[in-house]
């Protein structure tokens, strides 16, 4: 499904040029058998010219198979590389698509992630170099079979045994290890989902306190994995030791069987028995090589069914179908007949209750009610995000599950309360609501001059030309470098620009300031004209021009009519109508002219000046003191930097190590002891018969033991390498998230540290320390083992030793070598267009629901094969330098052999070495060497270690920087709840250096209650930001308890802070986890737990839910309304009894009747508290003991609402503007 015939094609070739690069062994099997015949010849000197000849024949033959070998792995190199790149990039495709196709519910954000990051890099990495690796070791099991059944078949099958045991072994190992390695997979991703989570809302888990909470929580899932993980290490650990063992017992049996059969004649010569047993011993070389692949093929094999599965799942509609009848009615009447609906997480919960409603063709239709009555539900199925339990949605007479899914949405646009935009340019995001529209296929140019158009419409043009780029300034990641009221401006504009058949308006001006919603308004009441609109609000000002108006209550309507006949015949109706009447006791001041303050009239001024600043690379650099560790900057590690590093992540994993070389320092005896065997038995057959008999006897009883010493060592090693490596990954992905969280704001803030791409470097890095471990535990026992055998080389024949070491040796190493640093360079020009194509997805999976509702899925995809594209010239560029290293890098042994061979024909026929001498140094050294290229196979692990490691290492420095940023000696603790702002200056770094805030001052005494009002962009939400610590003034100071801010201890200060923003963030857990989420562990109290859910007015709704206070929230609160999740942050934030109360927009999402509730709850809340509160909504801070009103970054005035209101200045208007009288 995933393949193309392209793809097919090339994996074909590949897969007979690595056949072909697998024979090359195997053959040379025949001449190093050939040549024991030849050694083992008689040496007069009237046959040294014969046997001169006869050795550089052998010499040149090898020669051919070197050059033979290495163009055949290039070959497939670059024929798998290509095959595994197209093959994984067609497969995020298809996941993208289907995950874009599920139902809201379906989507899992962290999984996603983790899919299309950790997964698909798992098998393109299985699919590329590993798969010719593995075909290439298929290929020389296989012609080592045939060879030896060619040789002697008596002697082949005595030998086959140990092979049967080894494959035997081999399924049996790969099953368990397959298996639990699919359980540490999914309890690794519950883990991701935890760090998703967090970064996700790392601004509400700082000001909670509770990243030590999360850590703890990815702790915990990581111990959960590690047991699994160590009861996979035996498994590992047996698939070495038994290939071990029955690799030297293969030796043993050989040599004494094979004699055997020479005495009867049975067998040509001792050279055949080397041929026999050279090549079978080639072939379980070859199975051995492929043990570090089964884990790399039992991964990419978990990776890969994590991957279908969700591209297997049927979608419960498809967006990409084209059945279905189109909606393109020019008036389009919308009617709920006796709908019933539960949403699927919550089936006994009833949302709405045999609703009977009817939209009318080209009218204005609003929906008011508490929250959680069921409005926005309405919205989600006329979307068709969920089908009803019972009932029927009609449009047009025409049941909707009629209508083509992509032409319903295309023709209905949305513009919920929380505006969601993508991280591109303004111009991209307006241009997204064209799809699907007739608009779509007009020209770049034509669709600039309508976007400009529509802007201009929703007030937005002004402060989109004063941003650095206007039009194609970058938003940010979900609109974050733009304040609230230009998100929502722009969110509105995309909505509208494509003309559509019907609107919807989901408190879509809850986040604009009073002027801004005023001229917004009345732009959405014109376009609102001759067209079918639904109107969600809490703000009654905003729908009482509506043509009708609809109450809900518990998921019924109980009223509806008009503006004027609700309030003649609804007492509810007129009950929240007049708790919305600012001026109702202010008729004093009508009679008096307004003071003419100049800062009032222009709040789109303001605005303007507010996407100046806010744009202003706030995501490149903050005013803190603290350094913002840039992620993109790729500057690794030497080796043994990393090595260092990586060991002392935990005590527990010295000790492994310290374990580990203990133990390698005896398994580095095997290799010298094997030699020395080795040469005893080859010679044995220059011997007669008896005397051949007892020796070949005796040496390979010597190889018998030598097995038994392996198998114990080899086991402990692949026990300790296993435990060593699950220790390294989890203690430093632990170490990184803690690391991560401990940065500054501004570090999250920056475009490139996307929550997608952080959590794919969470799992990634730590992932390729886990497999630096092990390596170096290899590397470990190949250079006690190479030392050894050198040693002994030396004191063999130094003649021949040298010329080992310094012909063989370093061609390998200088082939290994190579190939690293041409694989740094594949990794630094892959990973930018990879990570951009992460993040994009991980972007699209986050805003699924807008991505749903505009009808985007065909064009997301489109562009996510664009940015995979992007990656494919460099890709190409550097796989043709690269594979001819890497050839070289599994070749070049061969030629260090040749030239052995050579060099010792020459000794041998000078009569300056024996063939003992000869078969000893060459065993140890050369056969030792050929070893050491596994190492070098695994250069691209190191490569990623050094660079992972310096960035980890980057990361976790900010764990041990203090706490305090102060020049003071002494860190203080925070005494009292009073705030002092004295002459603050706050600016984020830009090309203009416009500060957001000019010197301002500001007081609140312990237990005040103060309020800032001002227009969108004035400055509010940053002052919030101060106060919580997220940034530090550039500028003045702030005090708390008189004490400044920056010299207060962070931890006990945020203990005493709490904050609720006007974006609410929940986490997956329970309602009870959510509300205990700013308790310490250890210190959560049930009956504070429901005290504060009584003063948030959400206690009642939670106790009749089935589970109560037990209901999972879902992924970001999804089970709930938005009001209903404003509620429980509230008593999130009271639970903590904190000193300072901080409210920025707290009651923006709550209906009329419910923000009474709530604004009571916060007075009684309040009493005691120093409370700052930021509100859009002036009637939810009239009572405030003191209000300062912010106008471009400056105080303009302040009092309490009644001197305001006397002074007939800024603020009087503002409130002249909300009266809905």
């Amino acid at each position: 499904m995933c393949s193309s015939a392209i793809t097919m094609a090339l994996q074909i070739l590949g897969g007979l040029a690595a056949a072909g690069a697998g024979t090359a062994r195997p053959l040379m099997a025949i001449i190093f058998g050939n040549l024991v015949n030849l050694y083992n010849s008689k040496n007069e000197k009237d046959e040294m010219a014969r046997l001169r000849h006869e050795i550089d024949g052998k010499v040149l033959l090898l020669l051919a198979i070197f050059i033979g070998q290495w163009a055949l792995v290039c070959t497939y190199g670059i024929l798998f590389s290509i095959a595994a790149m197209r093959y994984t990039m067609r497969l995020r495709a298809l996941y993208l698509k289907a995950v874009v196709s599920q139902d809201l519910e379906q989507v899992s954000e962290s999984n996603a992630a983790t899919d299309l990051s950790t997964n698909a890099s798992i098998i393109e990495d299985a699919l590329a170099e590993k798969s010719g690796t593995i075909l290439q070791a298929a290929s020389t099991v296989v012609t080592s079979v045939v060879i030896s059944f060619y040789w002697s078949w008596r002697l082949t099958l005595g030998l086959v045994s140990v092979v049967v045991v080894l494959v035997l072994k081999d399924i049996i190992t790969a099953t368990i290890d397959g298996r639990l390695e699919k359980k540490i997979q999914a309890v690794e991703a519950e883990a991701t989902a935890i760090a998703e989570e967090c970064i996700s809302g790392i601004r509400t888990v700082t000001a909670c306190r509770a990243t030590s909470k999360f850590g703890s929580r990815y702790a915990d899932m990581l111990r959960k994995a590690r047991k699994i993980a160590f009861r996979k290490s035996p498994v590992v650990a047996s698939q070495y030791a038994i290939t071990y063992f029955a690799v030297l017992s293969t030796y043993s049996l050989a040599f004494w069987y094979g004699t055997r059969l020479l005495e009867k004649g049975q067998i040509d010569s001792g050279g055949a028995i080397c041929i026999v047993l050279i090549s079978l011993n080639t072939g379980m070389n070859a199975l051995r090589l492929l043990l570090p692949l089964y884990s790399v093929v039992s991964k990419a094999r978990a990776a890969h069914s994590a991957l279908t599965s969700v591209i297997h799942t049927e979608a419960r509609l498809d967006p990409f179908s084209r059945e279905g009848e189109p909606l393109d009615a020019l008036y389009s009447r919308i009617e709920f007949h006796g709908v019933d609906f539960a949403y699927p997480s919550r089936p006994m919960v009833k949302v709405l209750k045999k609703l009977n409603v009817t939209f009318g063709a080209g009218k204005v239709t609003a929906i008011i009610g508490p929250s959680g009555c069921g409005k926005s539900s309405i919205v989600a199925l006329l979307e068709r995000f969920y089908d009803t339990s019972s009932g029927s949605i009609k449009i047009n007479g025409t049941d909707i599950e009629y209508y083509n899914v992509k032409s319903l949405r295309s023709n209905i646009r949305v513009v919920q309360q929380d505006a969601v935009l993508f991280n591109d340019t303004i111009f991209n995001n307006v241009a997204h609501g064209l799809i699907g529209s007739r608009y779509n296929a007009l020209s770049e140019r034509e669709k600039r001059r309508l976007v400009i158009k529509i802007c201009k419409n929703m007030q937005a043009h002004d402060f989109i030309t004063q941003l650095p780029d206007g039009y194609d300034s970058i938003v940010g990641n979900r609109g974050s470098l733009l304040s609230g009221g230009q998100r929502q401006r722009i969110a509105i504009a995309r909505a509208i620009i494509s003309n559509p058949v019907i609107l919807i308006f989901d408190e879509s001006t809850s986040a604009l300031d009073a002027e801004s919603e005023r001229l917004v308004q009345a732009a959405i009441d014109r376009v609102s004209r001759g067209r079918t609109t639904i109107v969600i609000a809490h703000k009654l000002a905003t729908v009482k021009r509506a043509d009708r108006i609809v109450m809900m209550k518990d998921g019924s309507v109980v009223e509806e009519g008009t503006h004027q006949s609700l309030l003649r015949t609804s007492d509810a109706y007129v009950k929240s109508w007049s708790a919305q009447n600012l001026a109702a006791d202010e008729n004093w001041v009508r009679d008096r002219r307004p003071f003419n303050n100049p800062l009032a009239h222009s709040s789109t001024a303001s605005s303007m000046e507010k996407g100046l600043r806010l744009y202003s690379e706030k995501a490149e650099h903050t005013a803190e003191c603290d350094e913002v560790i840039d992620m993109t900057k790729d500057d690794p590690m030497t080796f043994f930097q990393s090595v260092l590093y990586t060991v002392s992540g935990s005590r527990a994993l010295q000790y492994v190590c310290a374990a580990s070389m203990v133990v390698c320092v005896i398994t580095g005896g095997v290799y010298p002891t094997q030699a020395i065997i080795f040469g005893n038995e080859v010679v044995s057959f220059q011997m007669p018969k008896w005397g051949m008999m007892h020796s070949v006897d005796f040496w390979s009883l010597m190889f018998f033991i030598l097995a038994l010493v392996s198998l114990f060592s080899f086991f402990a090693i692949g026990s300790l390498s296993s435990v060593g490596g699950t220790i390294t990954a989890h203690v430093h992905r632990e170490k990184y998230l803690r690391g991560l969280l401990a940065q500054p704001m501004s570090f999250f803030e920056r475009p490139t540290n996307m929550p997608g791409y952080l959590v794919a470097c969470l799992s990634s890095h730590p992932g390729h320390l886990q497999g630096f471990i092990v390596i170096l535990i290899s590397l470990t026992v190949t250079t006690v083992n190479l030392s050894s055998v050198a040693i002994l080389g030396l004191i063999v024949n130094w003649r021949f030793a040298l010329v080992a070491i310094f012909g063989a040796v370093p061609i390998i190493s200088i082939a290994g070598f190579l190939r690293i640093q041409s694989q740094s360079r594949k990794s630094k020009s892959l990973s930018e267009p990879l990570i951009d194509s992460a993040q994009y997805a991980a972007e699209v999976i986050g805003n699924i629901r807008t991505v749903s509702s505009f009808a985007m899925e065909a064009e997301v995809c489109s562009m996510m094969a664009k940015k995979m594209n992007m990656s494919l010239r460099p890709f190409y560029r550097n796989i043709f330098i690269t594979m001819p290293l890497f050839a070289f890098s599994h070749s070049g042994n061969l030629l260090g052999v040749t030239f052995s061979f050579w060099y010792a024909g020459t000794l041998l026929t000078q009569h300056k070495i024996s063939t003992l001498d000869l078969w000893i140094i060459y065993f140890g050294i050369v056969t030792g060497a050929e070893a050491s290229s596994e190492f070098f196979a695994s250069a691209n692990s190191i490569v990623h270690a050094r660079s992972s490691s310096s960035r980890i290492a980057r990361i976790t420095s900010a764990l041990t920087k203090p706490t305090a940023t102060a020049a003071e000696s002494e860190v203080e603790k925070p005494v009292s709840g009073s705030i002092a702002f004295d002459r603050v200056s706050f600016s984020y770094p830009n090309v203009s250096n416009t500060p957001v805030l000019y010197e301002i001052s500001l007081e609140a005494q312990q237990g005040q209650h103060i309020a800032i009002v001002g227009p969108s962009g004035s400055g509010k939400s940053t002052i919030i930001s101060l106060i919580e610590r997220f940034y530090q003034p550039t500028g003045g100071q702030i005090r708390i308890g008189g004490s400044p801010l920056i010299a207060t201890d962070i931890d006990a200060y945020r203990d005493r802070v709490s904050l609720v923003s006007q974006d609410t963030q929940l986490f997956e857990g329970s309602v009870r986890d959510n509300i205990l989420l700013g308790v310490p562990a250890g210190e959560e109290s049930e009956d504070a737990m429901l005290d504060a859910a009584r003063k948030a007015h959400i206690h009642n709704f939670i106790m009749s839910l089935p589970e109560g206070y037990n209901t999972p929230c879902g992924r970001k609160g999804a089970q709930f309304s938005g009001g209903q999740r404003q509620r429980l942050a509230i008593a999130r934030a009271l639970v903590r009894y904190p000193s300072i109360l901080l409210l920025d927009e707290a009651t923006s999402a709550l209906d009329t009747e419910s923000e009474g509730e709530v604004k009571k709850a916060l007075r009684d809340a309040t009493a005691g508290r120093t409370t700052v509160a930021v509100a859009h909504r002036l009637s939810t801070i009239r009572d405030a003991d003191r209000i300062y009103v912010l106008i471009k970054g400056r105080i303009t005035e302040s009092g309490t609402h009644e001197e305001l209101m006397r002074k007939r200045g800024v603020y009087w208007r503002m409130c002249q503007k909300q009266n809905v009288e």
